[in-house]
C-alpha cells in the first residue's frame, strides 16, 4: 500500500483546531488498524485517535504540545514491514499494479463459494465512543436481508441505535454476541450476496476482538483476552479521573475489550474505598515492582465484611441486572460528582404573570403548534436570555489547562424521563435565537424523538446549559447533579397556588422554586443569585402576551 497520512480530525462542529496531548506510538513502532496512535485536545474534548490502517509509524510530524489547524498532516504510515528510513514509495505505473488481495478494512472481502463477503463493523456513535454493546440481533444466520433492514440494536453511554444493513444479502456469520461490548471498527458480523448460503452451524462464533482490517476468513478459535498493560492506552479521561482521585490504575483489571481499563472502572474503584480512607497521592502511590496483583473484574466487590445488599437476604427480594443505560447514569453521576465542587442556591418565582399568560393563550398555542404551553416553556426563554447577560454561567471550565470557555450562544439540554428506565438530555441547538413560540415547539419536538428513539448521538451532545423539569411531579425544590462539561443545571419545581403579598394586600397566585446547581470552580454565589434574580425578574415582569400574540 502506498503511505497514509493521518491528519488533525475535526471532533466538534465549532472546533477550528487541535493539540497534540501525546504521541502513544514512536517511530518504527508497528501499529494495527483501530490502535490509538495519539492525543487530541481542543476547547470541547479530549480524545483519542486510532490508526487507520495497518502498517509502521515512519514519521512523526508535529510533536507533542503542538497545536495546529484542521486538516494539518501529523504522522506517517508505512506499509506492514516497512523501515523509518524509506522514502515514501512512489505511486507504481497502473499498467505494473498488482491486485491488492488483502481485504481492507471497509471493503469487502472474497470468500470461495459466497461470493463477496461484506463486514459489518461496530458503528461510531459519537465523538468520543470508543465501544459499543450489541443489545439484540435483530436478523438471524441464514436470512435475508435488503439494504437499510435493521440488523442489530447498540447501546453506548450516550444512545440506543438500531443499525441497518449496508448492504442486500444474507447473513453469513454473527461474530458478537448480544450483551458483548467490543470496540469500534470490531467486526461484528458478515453479509455474503443474495442466496449464498452461510458455511457455519448458524450459531453465533464466540466473542473476541477482531480488527477491521483483518481477512474475510472466518474465525475458527475464541482468541484469548489479553491482559491490561499497566501505562499503557488508558483514554484522557480514564488518566484523569484516576489523578483526581488517587486510583492507581496499575492495580485495576479493565473490564472493556482486551482488558482495556474503562471509566466505569475507575468509578468502581473509588465507590469501592472504604468511609473515611484518603485517596493516594501520585507521590505516595506504590511503584509498579511494589504493586500487588491485580483481582479480576469479577472480584472487585465490596470491600471485606460490607454486605452487597443492605441488611438480612429475603426470599421476597427481587434482583435485576442493572441496563446498560442505568449504569451509564451512575458513572456520569458519580463522575460529575468528582469532577466539581457543586453548589445549590435557588429563589421563589411568582409566576402569576406566565399564568395569566399561558390562561389567555395555551388553546390558540396548542392548536397552532401541537405543544402544550408549559411553565417549562417561559422559565427556558427566560433561561436563555439570562444567559447571555451571563456568561459564566454558560460557560466549560479546564482547570488542569487553566482555561475557562464562554459560549456566545446557548445550546438547550433539557432532560427528559424515559417512564422511569432512564434519563437522556436532548439539546436545543441555538435556543437563544428562538422565540417563546419556536423554543416550545423544539423542546416538545426533542422530547418525542427522544422518547421514541428517533434521535441521533449527535443530538445530545454540545449542550452549554441544561434544565430538568420536575415540577409535573409537584416536587418542591431539588438539587440535580450538572451535566458535564456544563458548570450550571437549573431545576424547575412544582408550582402551586399559594397567599403572597401584593402591595399592601394578600392575593393567591402560583408560586414556584427554581433552583441552580453551579460548579464553584467556575463562578461564585453572587454570580449565582444575581443570574437566578434575572431569572425570576423576565418571568414575572415581561408582557408573555405581546410574545404570543
Amino acid at each position: 500500500m502506498s503511505d497514509v497520512f493521518v491528519t488533525m480530525p475535526k471532533l466538534g462542529e465549532t472546533v477550528t483546531e487541535g493539540t497534540i496531548g501525546s504521541w502513544l506510538k514512536n517511530v518504527g513502532d508497528e501499529v494495527a488498524f483501530d490502535d490509538p496512535l495519539f492525543e487530541v485536545s481542543t476547547d470541547k474534548v479530549d480524545s483519542e485517535i486510532p490508526s487507520p490502517c495497518d502498517g509502521v509509524i515512519l514519521e512523526i510530524l508535529v510533536p507533542a504540545g503542538e497545536t495546529v489547524p484542521i486538516g494539518t498532516e501529523l504522522v506517517r504510515i508505512g506499509a506492514p514491514g516497512s523501515t523509518p528510513t524509506e522514502a515514501p514509495a512512489a505511486t507504481p505505473p497502473a499498467e505494473a499494479e498488482e491486485p491488492d488481495t488483502e481485504h481492507q478494512p471497509g471493503q469487502p472481502a472474497m470468500a470461495e463459494g459466497a461470493g463477496i463477503v461484506h463486514d459489518i463493523t461496530m458503528p461510531k456513535l459519537g465523538e468520543t465512543v470508543t465501544e459499543g454493546t450489541v443489545g439484540s440481533w435483530l436478523k438471524n444466520v441464514g436470512d435475508e436481508v435488503a439494504f437499510d433492514d435493521p440488523l442489530f440494536e447498540v447501546s453506548t453511554d450516550k444512545v440506543d441505535s438500531e443499525i441497518p444493513s449496508p448492504y442486500d444479502g444474507v447473513i453469513l456469520e454473527i461474530l458478537v454476541p448480544a450483551g458483548e461490548t467490543v470496540p469500534i471498527g470490531t467486526v461484528v458480523a458478515r453479509v455474503g450476496e443474495p442466496g449464498a448460503t452461510p458455511s457455519s452451524s448458524g450459531e453465533v462464533a464466540p466473542t473476541a476482538p477482531r480488527a477491521a482490517s483483518g481477512s474475510g476468513a472466518p474465525t475458527t478459535a475464541p482468541t484469548a483476552t489479553p491482559p491490561a498493560v499497566p501505562g499503557k492506552n488508558y483514554s484522557p479521561i480514564v488518566r484523569r479521573l484516576a489523578a483526581e482521585n488517587g486510583i492507581d490504575l496499575a492495580t485495576l483489571t479493565g473490564t472493556g475489550a482486551g482488558g482495556r481499563i474503562r471509566r466505569e472502572d475507575v468509578v468502581a474503584a473509588i465507590e469501592q474505598r472504604p468511609a473515611g480512607a484518603a485517596p493516594a497521592t501520585p507521590a505516595t502511590a506504590a511503584t509498579p515492582a511494589a504493586r500487588p496483583p491485580a483481582q479480576p473484574a469479577a472480584g472487585m466487590g465490596p470491600q471485606t465484611g460490607v454486605p452487597a445488599v443492605p441488611g438480612v437476604p429475603d426470599d421476597r427480594d427481587r434482583v435485576e441486572k442493572l441496563s446498560r443505560m442505568r449504569l451509564a447514569i451512575a458513572a456520569g453521576m458519580v463522575q460529575s460528582l468528582q469532577i466539581a465542587p457543586q453548589v445549590w442556591t435557588s429563589i421563589e418565582v411568582d409566576y402569576e404573570n406566565v399564568e395569566i399568560a399561558r390562561r389567555k393563550h395555551k388553546d390558540a398555542f396548542r392548536a397552532a403548534t401541537g405543544a402544550s404551553l408549559s411553565y417549562l416553556t417561559f422559565v427556558a426563554r427566560a433561561t436563555c436570555e439570562a444567559l447571555l447577560k451571563f456568561p459564566a454561567v454558560n460557560s466549560s471550565i479546564d482547570v488542569p489547562n487553566q482555561t475557562q470557555t464562554f459560549h456566545p450562544y446557548v445550546n438547550l439540554g433539557i432532560a427528559v424521563d424515559l417512564d422511569e428506565k432512564g434519563l437522556l438530555v436532548p439539546v436545543v441547538r441555538d435556543a437563544d435565537q428562538l422565540n417563546l413560540k419556536g423554543l416550545g415547539i423544539r423542546i416538545k419536538g426533542q422530547a418525542d424523538k427522544t422518547r421514541t428513539g428517533k434521535l441521533g448521538p449527535d443530538e445530545f451532545k454540545g449542550s452549554t446549559f441544561t434544565i430538568t423539569n420536575v415540577g409535573p411531579f409537584q416536587s418542591y425544590a431539588s438539587a440535580p447533579i450538572i451535566n458535564q462539561p456544563n458548570v450550571a443545571i437549573m431545576c424547575t419545581d412544582g408550582v402551586a397556588r399559594k397567599p403572597v403579598a401584593v402591595g399592601d394586600t394578600i392575593a393567591i397566585h402560583s408560586v414556584g422554586i427554581v433552583g441552580l446547581v453551579y460548579d464553584h470552580r467556575a463562578f461564585d454565589g453572587a454570580t449565582a443569585s444575581r443570574f437566578l434574580l434575572e431569572v425570576r425578574d423576565i418571568i414575572q415582569t415581561r408582557d408573555w402576551s405581546a410574545d404570543l400574540g
